[in-house]
């Protein structure tokens, strides 16, 4: 009689998920070992991983490695701890047998009881993630390297050639730049990772990975301008991120004119992101009917009162449970659109259902009022 395999679902926290290391580097072997040997050292120790065991042999895996995030709320930002799903594999003989559904349910479930608003990922596939309500949000701009550029604007001539002499930046120009993106993206972006010394110094060993660095611009009077961060693999140059003014004329690096779908997202917990929303300049009141097919909990009758400073969130059990309990709600969304039109990433038409065209004009007067999460900028890979 054939055995069926006991398959265990284990979790795994820090140093614990290193034991993982061997189903990375048969999955994702296009990967170098010394990218592998940055992301074992330097981001492990930080995460959490789902992973199935069938014996001693783990099969599949998801790893949630946490980042501190800016989100844009009212005239400030609030901090919040978010996790990027990365890692996401399974070996491919026991694929299709429904193993990363177990593991994403899981990872999905965690997030939701910690409360977590949202949670992100870079897809290798995105139809493999859209059954769970993840949508696109941010569409990454290509950048290009120029062939020449003057002289002065490229840090000891080392854009594109000569990387492999590059030396770490000091403590000083770490917070140098540091500072900089921080003023920059609190201007012109709603949500971004919070930029710090010991983000830029993990960025830089992340690069050198890949034979690359980051790139400082500098203006004629010597201030810092911006920067780029570049890497090199099999010959083929990349620019992962670009960040300085538009205005500015001499810069070795250019834009294509074109953008590539990058980041999706989906809504965790949808009390703990409504919180997080604001109006322009009026408070108003609305009501919604979420639809969450992954997560139960979010499914029902939202209330919510949002104003310029705060948001006041409470899910109406009433509603809920009466027959008709639709009555009274201003317009219905699946999660996953909700999602997008959060993130400015589709119109309020697009992403709700209304109960009629005269009431739906009155509902998108309020929609339009609240501030999305629309300027969104997340670049990284793991």
């Amino acid at each position: 009689m054939l055995e069926i395999p006991r398959v265990e679902e284990v979790t795994m926290e820090g140093e614990e998920c290193i034991s993982l290391r061997p189903l990375w580097e048969e999955v994702f072997w296009e990967d170098s070992k010394e990218f592998t040997d940055y992301y074992f050292e330097e981001k492990v120790a930080h995460n959490r991983a789902y992973a199935l065991r069938i014996g001693k042999d783990c099969v599949s895996m998801l790893h949630l490695s946490p980042y501190r995030m800016m989100l844009r709320c009212g005239c400030g930002f609030a901090e919040q701890d978010i996790n990027y799903i990365v890692g996401v594999a399974t070996k491919e003989k026991y694929r299709h047998r429904g193993y990363m559904d177990r593991i994403l349910r899981s990872a999905l479930s965690f997030m939701k009881e910690k409360r977590q608003p949202f949670t992100f990922l870079m897809p290798a596939n995105p139809k493999i993630y859209r059954p769970y309500s993840f949508v696109y949000i941010y569409d990454r701009k290509i950048y290009l390297p120029k062939e020449t550029a003057p002289e002065e604007y490229i840090p000891e001539r080392q854009f594109p050639k000569e990387l492999a002499g590059h030396t770490f930046l000091t403590e000083k120009e770490l917070q140098d730049l540091a500072e900089f993106a921080t003023a920059y993206l609190s201007k012109n972006y709603d949500l971004f990772m919070k930029r710090d010394m010991s983000y830029y110094r993990v960025m830089e060993k992340e690069l050198k990975t890949q034979n690359g660095s980051i790139f400082r611009l500098f203006g004629k009077d010597g201030g810092l301008e911006g920067y780029f961060l570049y890497t090199e693999e099999e010959g083929r140059g990349e620019i992962q991120e670009a960040l300085f003014p538009a205005r500015r004329k001499c810069c070795p690096v250019c834009t294509s004119g074109r953008k590539q779908p990058a980041i999706m997202a989906r809504v965790v917990d949808v009390e703990a992101m409504f919180s997080l929303l604001r109006t322009r300049t009026k408070d108003i009141s609305w009501t919604v009917k979420i639809e969450d097919a992954i997560l139960p909990h979010n499914n029902g009758i939202w209330q919510c009162r949002i104003t310029p400073d705060r948001a006041f969130v409470c899910k109406n059990m009433q509603a809920e449970e009466a027959r008709g309990g639709g009555m009274g709600i201003d317009c219905l969304a699946e999660i996953g659109r909700l999602t997008a039109w959060i993130f400015g990433y589709r119109k309020a038409e697009e992403c709700f259902t209304f109960l009629g065209e005269r009431e739906k004009e009155d509902v998108l007067e309020k929609l339009n009022e609240i501030r999305k999460l629309g300027r969104v900028f997340i670049n990284e890979i793991v």
